[in-house]
């Protein structure tokens, strides 16, 4: 630091006393700054001290905050990864080791009690396996989604999923992003069957109150709220329809701003507008807008009535069932009965009034049945999250379960679908010949028939009449029914031996004149525990048809756990990279808060040395100044 001269000539006693005072007062203040800097290792303390700064450090400090949470959100993340990756590892393990026992036991020289003793060892892998699943990292269950409770568990003569099948996310990046990074139970197990999807469109009808939202329209991108402009004759009109919610606000907007005379109706499936009275009736959208088009309206028309298109209304939890089928409601009388391996109940409907009554009855049941409503808004599905049993939606009585679309066999049920999708083995030739009470025999070809409604039809024509086919009312299954009369038992047997009859469902009894066939489109969840399980029954029965089957079964679920297994490692991966970007930007960061903030030593010790020199001269000169002389009493 320089020392500024004093200049004293002429100067008064009081002016050179001020002006080494201010003089000293600068070199102290400047010495306390800059020994608070030596002592706190900051450049200032206040913003004050340094504006432009401190507006830095701030906007730093932020950063470093958020920073902070990410990287003890990654932390979180990187240390839940690891522990699935090796829950994941093991779950591979044990089933490879399942693969390896059932190989080995398929074979001839292996003795019942032998293949029993496998099946001591197969159910402590069962049991081991759930252990797996049930895996946890600190409070959080690694394979059930958001739920807090175990995501498996033994009962029903399986494996229950009890997880939400939802992923976990978390905050990943310092720009606030999230990102799922949990495989749930239901991917990674398998935990839920495929879905009994919905073959019914449930088709509910447009009413007031039904939400823009809830509506896929003309074009199928839904109706987006806008602005038209409808012209008739001489009149010109734009509507603003942009605050619009249901239909009916549309419908009361319309006939409030519609020139002409004309009006707008609501249908069961759209809106239209009436009243043209042979004039030429044009809609447009305002450039920018779409909702004329949404709606089906757009274009030029001289018709009286001017119809729209087809909204399409999605099915929601709250629509009415007396909205659905156009209009005219469905009739649930008699319920619907699910079987999950054992356990069979029989769900009522009395009293319900809304699609989720109906979703939440069916979950409610206790069989592990999961009802949703579908994804394209049309239907309703059903899964089962019990794995190694047997799960079937079947008819009570009635048609609850046909006319929601849930019933597991159903008309349009694939016969290529049937038996655990190992379809149905033909022959050339006829495959099957029913023979009714009269003596009758009819000779069916199962050759060319896709679904079960093909086969029920060539059934009927083949008889005329004399054999009535359909789909049992109770149940699951070919229903034949003889309207013959005589000695005779009604049957139904094999021809050139081919399997038809049993994949068919049909190798059963006689009952009077009725035959119910066997369901043969049980689902079943496709999952190790299903493999598992099925591999301890077929080894415990020394079944080997079963020990083969059940073996087929591991090695596709392996193989498809192992593809999990490669997309939790890639998510590991992406996480952990993440982990030393934010190290890496947090580094960063302390280091440009460093250099605002804190002190430069050397810098700082140079300055306090010069302002040592600058003080210590201002006293040596203040020393010499003050001194009192003859020329001072002189001037």
């Amino acid at each position: 630091m320089s020392i500024s001269s004093i200049n004293l000539a002429r100067v008064s006693f009081n002016q050179r006393a001020n002006a080494l005072r201010d003089a000293l007062q600068r070199n102290q203040a400047g010495l306390y700054a800059v020994q608070g800097e030596l002592t706190t290792n900051l450049k200032f303390t206040r913003p004050s001290g340094d504006p432009v700064g401190a507006r830095a450090a701030t906007r730093f400090h932020r950063s470093l905050e958020q920073l902070d949470t990410v990287r003890g959100s990654l932390d979180h993340v990187n240390g839940l990864l690891t522990e699935a990756e090796a829950a994941a590892q093991e779950a591979v393990d044990l089933l490879k080791e399942a693969r390896t026992l059932a190989l080995s036991a398929v074979g001839d020289s292996m003795s019942a009690d032998e293949r029993q003793a496998i099946a001591t060892v197969v159910k402590s892998l069962l049991e081991q396996m759930v252990t797996v699943g049930n895996r946890r990292y600190q409070d959080t269950y690694l394979f059930s989604g958001h739920d807090s409770r175990p995501p498996f568990e033994l009962a029903m003569g399986g494996v229950l999923y009890g997880g939400d099948g939802s992923r976990r996310a978390a905050i990943v990046d310092s720009d606030g992003s999230v990102a799922a990074f949990t495989i749930p139970g239901a991917t990674f197990f398998a935990g839920a069957s495929t879905q009994v999807a919905g073959v019914v469109d449930l088709d509910p009808a447009l009413t007031s109150a039904t939400l823009l939202s809830d509506l896929a329209g003309a074009s199928g991108q839904g109706v987006r709220p806008g602005r038209i402009t409808v012209r008739v004759g001489d009149e010109r009109a734009t509507i603003d329809l942009r605050s619009a919610a249901t239909v009916g606000d549309l419908v009361d907007r319309f006939n409030a701003e519609l020139p002409g005379g004309l009006q707008a109706e609501m249908t069961t499936t759209s809106i239209r507008i009436v009243g043209g009275g042979g004039r030429t009736v044009t809609i447009t959208d305002v450039p920018g807008h779409s909702l004329a088009l949404d709606l089906g309206l757009r274009g030029e028309s001289t018709d009286d009535t001017r119809p729209g298109a087809d909204l399409q209304p999605r099915v929601t939890r709250l629509t009415q069932l007396s909205a659905l089928n156009g209009g005219a409601g469905i009739d649930l009388a008699g319920g619907l009965r699910i079987r999950t391996g054992e356990t069979v109940v029989t769900v009522g409907f009395e009293g319900v009034q809304t699609v989720e009554d109906v979703l939440t009855r069916i979950n409610g049941a206790g069989v592990g049945a999961w009802a949703r409503i579908a994804p394209d808004g049309r239907s309703i599905e059903v899964v089962s999250r019990v794995s190694g049993v047997d799960f079937a939606i079947e008819e009570a009585g009635g048609l609850a379960a046909t006319r929601l679309g849930i019933r597991s066999l159903h008309g349009g049920t694939l016969l290529a679908s049937l038996n655990g999708g190992r379809g149905v083995q033909t022959v050339s030739g006829a495959d099957l010949r029913i023979t009714a009470r009269n003596g009758a025999a009819f000779d069916i070809d199962v050759d060319g028939v896709s679904t079960l409604q093909d086969l029920i039809d060539r059934i009927n024509l083949a008889t005329g009449g004399a054999v009535v086919a359909d789909l049992t009312s109770s149940g699951n299954g070919i229903r034949l029914t003889d309207q013959t009369a005589g000695a005779e038992a009604l049957s139904v047997s094999p021809l050139n031996s081919s399997t038809a009859l049993t994949g068919l469902g049909l190798d059963v009894t006689a009952s009077g004149g009725q035959l119910v066939g066997r369901d043969v489109n049980v689902q079943r969840v496709d999952s190790p525990f299903t493999g598992l399980i099925e591999l301890h029954r077929a080894l415990d029965g020394d079944d080997r048809l079963g020990i083969s089957r059940a073996a087929e079964r591991i090695e596709r679920v392996l193989e498809r756990l192992q593809e999990q297994q490669g997309q939790m490692a890639a998510i590991a991966r992406t996480m952990s990279e993440r982990s030393e970007r934010v190290e890496s930007e947090s580094t960063a960061t302390q280091v440009l808060l460093s250099d605002v903030r804190d002190t430069d030593f050397t810098d700082a010790a140079v300055r306090f040395q010069q302002l040592q020199v600058a003080l210590q001269a201002s006293l040596a000169t203040a020393q010499k100044v003050m001194n009192l002389s003859l020329l001072d009493y002189l001037r």
